[in-house]
């Protein structure tokens, strides 16, 4: 009898919890805004075709003129993850070697003196995949090297926030 009582305490358990349960949509509702395009230039306000205008680019991001004249995309601490303007620039230069074959890329990744030398090694390398896969992912159809320094390469050399945050990055040689 313990058994059955059991089983029936578990069934019914079960049909409360999923009648009870919030129904969730499949996918995720997003928002759209509607845009009127009378008086409003595509161009301007997809400035090199980065979803952002020119002025957008340049006082949110300061990105001043092409991306693609950025070579450095920055990363937070002990992070490889990129971040909004790294990947504006990234995007560009994935745009740029998809329409350029034969070009080969090397993608040097940094990290600040804060670790250890190993732990700054694959701090570098995890950036530079993280930007390699990105590109790739957006149509960068040449050959993408990457290379970690970790921390032996400083930007800047002082021991300091400021010299730290210059030195967490991944530069873009071509």
């Amino acid at each position: 009898m313990n058994r059955k009582s059991g089983l029936i305490l578990t069934i019914l358990v079960s049909f409360l919890v999923t009648a009870c349960s919030k129904d969730k949509p499949a996918v995720e509702e997003t928002t759209t805004k509607t845009v009127t395009t009378e008086n409003v230039d595509t161009t301007a306000n997809n400035a090199y075709d980065t979803g952002y205008s020119a002025q957008d680019l340049a006082s949110q991001f300061g990105i001043n003129g092409d991306p693609l004249n950025y070579k450095v995309l920055y990363f937070q601490y002990n992070s490889s993850s990129l971040e909004e303007r790294s990947r504006i620039i990234a995007k560009r230069h994935a745009q740029h070697l998809g329409n350029t074959s034969g070009t080969r890329v090397i993608l040097e990744g940094h990290a600040d003196e804060r670790g250890t030398r190993d732990y700054n090694l694959a701090l570098g390398e995890r950036r530079g995949q993280t930007v390699a896969q990105y590109m790739t992912s957006i149509g960068a159809n040449s050959s993408i090297q990457t290379i970690s320094y970790g921390e032996e390469r400083p930007a800047d050399a002082a021991h300091n926030d400021a010299a730290w945050q210059v030195n967490r990055r991944v530069e873009i040689k071509y």
